[in-house]
């Protein structure tokens, strides 16, 4: 995205987060950037082009704060610190700071929902590489790098849609991350089957 459609995508998150995705217009987006609504028009044709822009910035803010994080930490516990920090705690606050917010996490209608499973796959392939240095380990126990992502995709999303308070919450991405950890460990190869 160009310098004008960031700031309109980013103006957009900040109205959907106040008004909801549903009630949001081009001109609402268009007050928040502070450009015309020809501009925002200009930019994107319709609503669903800005929802999708705005889902897609939001997940590369995301990505960008994990990337930084991960730069400092050499540990699988470190890194996935940041990925929960990042895709399952903080967007349970944000879904949580306002019935609006989460229709835009949520998606709110097919083109947004293709957005985030657009970013679901990109997640997919980034957390897998994680696990490529414990692969033999997890198939091992039965699973793949990529189905360790997919796994802890799935459970993101249930922990930030059906957990409604923030310590409840808390536990529920510590036994994830305890779960996820635990797979790396070879099993004893002396145990009898």
């Amino acid at each position: 995205m160009n310098e004008r459609e960031i700031r309109i995508a980013d103006a957009a998150i900040r109205t959907y987060s106040t008004r909801g995705v549903r009630r949001t217009t081009m001109s609402d987006i268009a007050r928040e950037a502070d450009v015309t609504r020809q501009t925002v028009y200009n930019s994107f044709a319709n609503t669903d082009e800005v929802l999708r822009a705005a889902i897609r910035l939001y997940v590369d803010r995301q990505w960008q704060k994990i990337r930084m994080a991960w730069d400092t930490r050499d540990s699988l516990d470190g890194k996935l610190d940041a990925v929960l920090q990042h895709f399952a705690i903080d967007p349970w606050d944000y879904v949580h700071s306002s019935e609006e917010a989460a229709e835009l996490v949520g998606g709110y209608n097919e083109a947004g929902r293709a957005e985030i499973e657009a970013a679901r796959r990109g997640f997919r392939n980034e957390i897998a590489d994680l696990f490529v240095p414990f692969e033999e380990a997890l198939i091992a126990q039965g699973t793949t790098p990529h189905a360790v992502a997919d796994f802890i995709s799935a459970a993101i999303e249930g922990i930030k849609y059906n957990y409604h308070d923030r310590d409840a919450m808390r536990l529920a991405v510590s036994t994830l991350k305890a779960a996820v950890l635990a797979m790396t460990i070879a099993r004893d190869k002396t145990r009898s089957g």
